[in-house]
């Protein structure tokens, strides 16, 4: 079961980067999933037109309507969401990006659709909603990235990371200054490849430069063991019987992102690990 809560409110947490590349449909489908075991229900949506999420755990779903066809005036969001074997765990596909246009949709119009979506969700019990995003903060994604409460920068460790993520950062001040209440949730360091010197002293030098709260603790290595997870549509905790290392790293990382988005205020009133084998 859920942690118990005295006052439900969702809490949206948009995933942003100006590229491609950086691991953050991965980064998504696992949080997203560490995130159910730990009790919440989580719904996962994809916000990407290329369905991403949809590549990653079930190939299927990108046939299903989802998130573009309720942006363009579909029914209800919970007629949108499928479940998975892990009851807190449900996902919302990215759906069919053409019938934005097909019905005329203006994009004046989207804001107000993102924030029905949301209240849908809130609705449908929903604690905590992961927005995985395309590259780049223009169009869509930056409405989508406004509308959420938290933005979480996977930043993928290479040279090009010290200049780009204090440029994503003055990106997020200024939707802020723009009337958007989107807060940075923090920078997760992603594919990291620790055999390499220059990967890792990219790592080094963002954790000198940036302040150590927006930094996330932990990182996320270069594995294969992603790849493969992916290609079986799974996350990389069901890959094996026994769950690899990299799996209790997401269990860390989403225990760090309760406390950066005040999910464990409410955890404190009461919690129970939910089971695999229930």
């Amino acid at each position: 079961m859920p942690p118990a809560r005295s006052t439900h409110r969702v809490i949206t947490i948009a995933t942003a980067s100006q590229k491609g590349g950086v691991g953050k449909t991965t980064v998504c489908v696992n949080l997203a999933y560490s995130l159910a075991r730990r009790g919440w229900n989580t719904l996962l949506v994809d916000t990407d037109p290329q369905g991403a999420v949809g590549l990653s755990l079930a190939k299927s779903t990108r046939l299903k309507a989802g998130f573009y066809d309720f942006i363009a005036g579909g029914a209800e969001v919970k007629d949108f969401i499928l479940t998975t074997r892990l009851p807190e765990f449900s996902i919302l596909p990215a759906g069919h990006y053409d019938t934005v246009s097909r019905h005329g949709l203006h994009l004046e119009d989207v804001p107000r659709r993102i924030r029905d979506l949301l209240r849908g969700a809130e609705l449908h019990g929903v604690d905590c909603v992961l927005l995985d995003t395309a590259a780049g903060l223009t169009g869509i994604t930056e409405m989508v990235v406004k509308a959420a409460d938290y933005a979480l920068i996977p930043q993928q460790s290479e040279p090009l990371a010290v200049r780009s993520v204090p440029h994503m950062l003055e990106t997020l001040a200024r939707f802020r200054s723009e009337g958007a209440g989107t807060k940075v949730a923090g920078v997760l360091l992603s594919m990291v490849m620790n055999d390499s010197p220059v990967s890792l002293q990219v790592a080094r030098e963002l954790r000198q430069v940036l302040p150590p709260e927006l930094v996330f603790t932990q990182s996320i290595p270069r594995l294969q063991s992603f790849l493969e997870a992916s290609a079986q549509g799974l996350p990389v905790a069901l890959l094996k019987k026994n769950p690899p290392p990299e799996a209790v790293l997401f269990d860390q990382i989403a225990a760090e992102l309760e406390e950066r988005v005040g999910l464990i205020r409410d955890k404190e009133q009461g919690y129970r690990h939910a089971s695999l084998l229930d």
